[in-house]
C-alpha cells in the first residue's frame, strides 16, 4: 500500500464524525417520537372530552345491519347521468344487497331469478346521492297506459314526511333516462292520486349485467331511510325485492347513518395538517371524519421534482433507515362505514397506548384511541392518526444537511490528503530516482547527487544522501586508484628485494637458510603477480575506452577460439553446441573478446574436474545472440549470483599458490558492458553444472 492509499485510508476515519452525529440524530428522533406519541394521546383525549361536553349523545333505536346504510361525505360534485365516473374518488366501499338477505325461507327458483344490487351512498350540501348497480337478467320497463305507479322494475325509497308518517317514493322508467320520484297522495273520494316531487330525481342507464341508477334526493330527517329494488321478470308477473325493507309492510323502514356535521365542525377545529380524526358511535358506525391527510413528501416539504438525484436517494435512504425498526400494524380503513371484528381488535390494542399503524399506501401514522364517555356511559370512540413524517421531517432534514456538509468536508479533506500524498510520493520517488541514477549497479558514482533545500524530513534525507554519496564517491575513487598506487609503490621495493635475493650466494648458506631464501623468493614472485593483476585491471579500463570495434561473426570466431582453447587446456574437453548454421554478426572488439573468454575459460577450468567437458553454446534469437560457457562442478551460492561480477568477489574454496583477487568476472562484465551485452550466471542443478551467459545484440 503506497503513501497515497495510506493517507486516503486515514481520511476514512473522518467518517466517524458523521456516524456519531447520525447516532445522535437517531436518538433525537426517538425522543421526538416519544413526544409525538404523548401529544397524540393527549390530543385524542382532548377531542373525546370536547365531543362528550359539547354534544348531547342519544343513541337512536338500533336497527339490524341489513337494514342500515352508511352515507359518506362527497368531496366532488355529482352529475346525474347513470354512470359511475363521478364516484371514482369516493373512499367508502359499496354496500351489497341480495334477495336472500331479509328472507327467512327462500325458494331456489326464486333465488336464481331474483336480482341483487350494490350501492354507494353519500351526502353533499344537505342532499343524499345514491349510485345503484343492479344485476338483473331481464329489465322490464313501466307501461304508462295501466295508470299504476309502477308496472316494471323499480327503485323504492321510504322516508318520513313532515308529519312523521312514512312516505314511499317510487322511481320507474319507461326508457333509459331521468325521472322524478312518484308517491301516492292522500285518499280523495276513495282514490289516491299519484303525485311527483322534483326534489327526488333519478337517471337509469342500461349495463351488460342489468342497469345502473344514479339518484339524488333531500337528506332524510332523523336518519330514517329505506331503499329497495323491485324486480319483475315479466309484465304483470310476481314481484321480488332486495334491499332494506319489505314493500308489502307499510311501516317497515331502515336507517341511514351519516357524518354528523356538528361532530365534524368540532373535529375540524382540532385537526392539524396531515392529521385525520374519526369518530365512531358505540355501535361502530362512523359519525365524524375530519381528513387533512397529504403525501409524506408534502409534509416533509420535499419536492422530488425540484430535488437532485442525490437528495432524492438520500431522502429515501434516511426515511427508510429511521423507520426500518418500526413495527407497524395495519390501519383499519373502515370502507363500509362500520367497524368490523378485526377493527375492534385493533381498537382493543390501541387501548394500551399509541401505536404505529400503516395504511394501504405504506404511510405510517401515530394512532391513538380515546373513549367518549359521560355519566359512565360509553357513547363512542375517537381515532386520531398523525403522520410519522411530521415527526421525522426535522430529523430527516437535519441528517440530509449533515450528510451534505460532512460529505463535502470529507471530499475536500480527502482531496487535500490525496494532493498532499501525491506531492510526498512524488518527492520520495524523485529522491529514489536520483539515488538510483547516481550510483550504478557496480557501485560506481555516475553523477553528482542533487541535494534538496527543503526544510522538512525529506529534505534532510536528501542532504544526508548527498553526504553519503559524496563520501562513497571519495572512497570509490580511493579504491579505484589503490591498485595503480600499490602497483607503482610496490614495484620498486619488490624489484630491490628480488634483486637482493638473486644476489645472495646460495653456496655459502646452509640448508635451512637456503629453504628460507627460497620461500622468500616465492613470496616476492607472488607479490609481483598480484601487482601485474592490479595493473591489468587498471589498464583494461583504459584499453576499453580506446578500443575500436568491427563487425565480427561470433559463430566463426567461437569455432576458431575453441581450437585455441583446446590446445591451452589439454586436460579438459572444449565442445561447441550450436544449432544455428547462419552468420551471427555482432559489433565487437576482437581483442576484448579474447580477454573476456580467457577469463571465462580460466574460471570454468578452475571450478571443473580434470577430464570434464566445458561446453560453449551458441543460440540466436531474432535480434540477439547468446553465448554460454557451461562447466560441471561446484554450484554457485544463491546469495552471490548477483555479486559475482563485482570487483574483489571470489568464491574459491580451495586455495593454491596462485593469487586470486576476484577480478576475472569483473573484467568480463566490463567488456560485456562495452559491447552493450548482458552477462548472468545460473546453476543447472540437475546436471550439477554452472552456466554463464553473455547476450550480444546482433549488428544491423
Amino acid at each position: 500500500m503506497n503513501l497515497r492509499q495510506q493517507l486516503l485510508l486515514v481520511c476514512l476515519s473522518l467518517l466517524i464524525l458523521p456516524a456519531a452525529v447520525f447516532l445522535f440524530v437517531g436518538e433525537l428522533d426517538r425522543n421526538l417520537r416519544q413526544s409525538q406519541e404523548r401529544e397524540t394521546q393527549s390530543r385524542s383525549t382532548a377531542a373525546a372530552n370536547a365531543l362528550a361536553a359539547d354534544l348531547k349523545w342519544s343513541d337512536r333505536r338500533a336497527r339490524p345491519e341489513s337494514k342500515t346504510l352508511f352515507a359518506g361525505l362527497l368531496t366532488n360534485g355529482i352529475l346525474l347521468d347513470g354512470y359511475a365516473h363521478d364516484w371514482s374518488a369516493f373512499e367508502y366501499q359499496s354496500r351489497e344487497f341480495k334477495y336472500a338477505h331479509n328472507k327467512i325461507a327462500v325458494d331456489q327458483q326464486d333465488l336464481e331469478n331474483a336480482n341483487s344490487f350494490v350501492t354507494h351512498a353519500a351526502t353533499r350540501y344537505g342532499r343524499l346521492y345514491l349510485f345503484i348497480r343492479v344485476n338483473d337478467d331481464a329489465l322490464v320497463y313501466h307501461q304508462p297506459r295501466l295508470q299504476k305507479i309502477a308496472t316494471g322494475d323499480s327503485v323504492i325509497i321510504r322516508i318520513p314526511d313532515t308529519s312523521g308518517k312514512i312516505r314511499r317514493i317510487t322511481f320507474r322508467w319507461s326508457a333509459p333516462g331521468e325521472v322524478v320520484g312518484r308517491f301516492y297522495g292522500d285518499e280523495d273520494e276513495g282514490e289516491r292520486p299519484i303525485l311527483t316531487d322534483s326534489n327526488y330525481r333519478a337517471v337509469l342507464a342500461e349495463t351488460a349485467e342489468g342497469y345502473a341508477v344514479e339518484l339524488r334526493m333531500p337528506l332524510p330527517a332523523d336518519g330514517q331511510f329505506g331503499l329497495t329494488v323491485v324486480d319483475i321478470d315479466q309484465f304483470n308477473g310476481p314481484e321480488q325485492w332486495s334491499g332494506m325493507f319489505n314493500p308489502g309492510e307499510e311501516d317497515d323502514i331502515g336507517q341511514l347513518k351519516t357524518i354528523d356535521t356538528q361532530v365534524n365542525s368540532i373535529l375540524t377545529s382540532l385537526t392539524e395538517p396531515g392529521d385525520r380524526i374519526r369518530v365512531f358511535d358505540s355501535q361502530g358506525w362512523l359519525r365524524g371524519d375530519s381528513d387533512s391527510r397529504m403525501p409524506d413528501a408534502v409534509i416533509r416539504k420535499f419536492d422530488p421534482a425540484d430535488a437532485s438525484i442525490f437528495d432524492a436517494v438520500m431522502y429515501r435512504f434516511i426515511a427508510w433507515s429511521l423507520s426500518k425498526n418500526l413495527s407497524a400494524g395495519t390501519l383499519p380503513e373502515i370502507g363500509g362505514g362500520k367497524l368490523g371484528h378485526s377493527e375492534f381488535e385493533v381498537f382493543n390494542d390501541l387501548a394500551d397506548g399509541v401505536q404505529f399503524l400503516q395504511d394501504k399506501y405504506q404511510r405510517i401514522y401515530f394512532t391513538a384511541l380515546a373513549r367518549i364517555e359521560s355519566d359512565n356511559d360509553l357513547h363512542g370512540y375517537v381515532l386520531l392518526q398523525r403522520p410519522r413524517a411530521s415527526a421525522s421531517a426535522i430529523t430527516e432534514a437535519a441528517i440530509l444537511n449533515l450528510v451534505k456538509i460532512f460529505g463535502l468536508a470529507v471530499i475536500l479533506v480527502a482531496t487535500c490528503f490525496a494532493l498532499f500524498a501525491s506531492l510526498l510520493s512524488f518527492r520520495v520517488r524523485r529522491l529514489r530516482d536520483q539515488i538510483e541514477s547516481t550510483v550504478s549497479t557496480d557501485g560506481q558514482i555516475k553523477k553528482r547527487f542533487k541535494r534538496s533545500n527543503a526544510a522538512d524530513e525529506i529534505g534532510d534525507v536528501s542532504r544526508s544522501f548527498d553526504n553519503i554519496v559524496t563520501r562513497l564517491g571519495n572512497y570509490t575513487n580511493y579504491l579505484q586508484s589503490l591498485g595503480s598506487r600499490l602497483s607503482h609503490e610496490l614495484r620498486t621495493p619488490l624489484s630491490v628485494v628480488a634483486t637482493s635475493l638473486e644476489g645472495i650466494d646460495k653456496t655459502t648458506l646452509d640448508e635451512s637458510a637456503q629453504a628460507s631464501l627460497e620461500r622468500a623468493g616465492q613470496g616476492a614472485s607472488r607479490l609481483q603477480k598480484l601487482i601485474r593483476s592490479l595493473s591489468e585491471a587498471s589498464s583494461l579500463e583504459q584499453t576499453i575506452l580506446r578500443a575500436d570495434t568491427t563487425v565480427v561473426d561470433i559463430r566463426q570466431w567461437l569455432f576458431a577460439a575453441q581450437e585455441v582453447y583446446q590446445g591451452v587446456y589439454p586436460d579438459r574437453e572444449i565442445a561447441i553446441d550450436s544449432v544455428d548454421d547462419g552468420a551471427c554478426p555482432v559489433e565487437a572488439s576482437v581483442e576484448l573478446l579474447h580477454q573476456m573468454f580467457d577469463k571465462l575459460l580460466s574460471n570454468a577450468v578452475d571450478f571443473s574436474a580434470e577430464g570434464s567437458t566445458i561446453v560453449l553454446r551458441l543460440r540466436r534469437q531474432s535480434t540477439l545472440v547468446s553465448v554460454m560457457v557451461e562447466n560441471t562442478g561446484t554450484l554457485l551460492p544463491d546469495n552471490l549470483r548477483e555479486e559475482l561480477f563485482q570487483p574483489m568477489v571470489s568464491e574459491r574454496q580451495v586455495r593454491d599458490d596462485q593469487p586470486h583477487m576476484g577480478l576475472g568476472l569483473y573484467i568480463v562484465k566490463l567488456i560485456a558492458d562495452f559491447h552493450h551485452a548482458t552477462v548472468s550466471a545460473r546453476n543447472l542443478s540437475q546436471r550439477q553444472a554452472v552456466r554463464i551467459t553473455i547476450v550480444f545484440p546482433l549488428a544491423r
